[in-house]
């Protein structure tokens, strides 16, 4: 079931770990403990003493909570992560700072309108952490964020791909662990891994699954840009994630690129710079100009994605870009933009 900001399914243990280890373009997969009313401290932890937390957490294991309220009576956020962790039994996590409590079990509490809901974070550092970029470029794209421009895009993983600035390369690694079949979580671990009844045992049977499906990727994906050093991270990111003999990476500018077959189809797809990030104004409309003369010159009949939070620089790229969505990252909406045809 789709709501806000996710989708709710239901399914086991198994389901938990068959998701963190193949969803590509969401953030993390939560477990709901359960939800109830409360309108008061002692009878929210009477209410949370009552739930099973056992399946999430070790005896005297460290716990933490992020609690956001909404028009509740229950609005002290810090008040809150203190009776729930007395309820769960727990111990307070000291460090709150990502990737510094590795073995406390986080948990999501959402308060609205006084209806509590808990849920137990299966994953651990969000699934755009894949594991494989440790080099980036000066202004990356989260590898969800990236999964899920493509599929906006509606990109057939069978026709190539260009990233004419592809920086540290996410989005031609993205298109090849889709067009190779690969599993996206299957460099890095996952919180559920620490609860008291996980199975090892299926959790390599479900990874060597995800192996043998694993193929070449169908068609062309290649990265282009005229900074060495992307060129030279971006070789190493595919590297670690598995994919580098199913990608390329060339060090060329802009209007150097090109269609690297004579297919009539395939995605054109960028992240180019835009506002903060990057020169003046001038400089950035000259330089959106220039891709879309690249775009019709050297990639017609192709289809075109770009993300930018600015219409003005797209329409110089294409007056014909049409809005997909928008998308909040790093406090701004960013917009995903598409031309069905070049």
């Amino acid at each position: 079931m789709i709501e806000p900001g996710g989708a709710t399914i239901e399914g086991d243990v198994g389901t938990v770990a068959r998701l963190n280890l193949h969803l590509a373009c969401a953030s993390s997969v939560l477990v709901t403990l359960g939800a109830f009313r409360a309108t008061a401290l002692g009878e929210l932890e009477r209410k949370a003493a009552q739930l099973d937390w056992s399946p999430f957490l070790r005896p005297g294991q460290a716990v933490s909570f992020r609690v956001t309220t909404r028009k509740s009576r229950l609005y002290h956020t810090g008040a809150v992560a203190e009776r729930l962790t007395r309820a769960a039994g727990g111990v307070a996590a000291e460090v709150e700072a990502p990737g510094e409590e590795q073995d406390a079990q986080r948990f999501v509490v959402r308060i609205v309108r006084d209806s509590v809901t808990i849920r137990a974070d299966s994953t651990g550092e969000h699934l755009h952490r894949r594991g494989y970029r440790l080099q980036t470029g000066r202004a990356p794209l989260r590898e969800t964020l990236a999964a899920g421009v493509l599929r906006l895009a509606a990109w057939d993983p069978h026709t190539p791909l260009v990233d004419p600035m592809c920086g540290s390369g996410t989005f031609v690694i993205e298109a090849a662990l889709r067009a190779c079949r690969r599993a996206p979580g299957d460099h890095r671990s996952f919180s559920f891994q620490r609860w008291p009844g996980y199975d090892p045992e299926a959790w390599m049977r479900l990874r060597a699954e995800a192996l043998r499906s694993i193929r070449p990727a169908p068609s062309p994906l290649v990265g282009s840009d005229r900074d060495a050093g992307a060129i030279a991270a971006s070789n190493e990111n595919a590297e670690r994630a598995g994919i580098a003999g199913s990608v390329a990476f060339l060090e060329r500018s802009i209007s150097e690129a090109t269609a690297p077959s004579s297919d009539t189809h395939g995605l054109l797809v960028s992240n180019p710079p835009w506002g903060r990030r990057v020169g003046n104004a001038g400089a950035l409309r000259d330089l959106y100009a220039r891709l879309g003369q690249v775009a019709r010159r050297h990639f017609a009949g192709w289809a075109l994605a770009v993300v930018s939070p600015e219409p003005s620089l797209v329409r110089q790229l294409d007056r014909r870009a049409e809005s997909i969505t928008s998308i909040p990252t790093g406090g701004v909406s960013v917009g995903i933009w598409r031309v069905d045809r070049l």
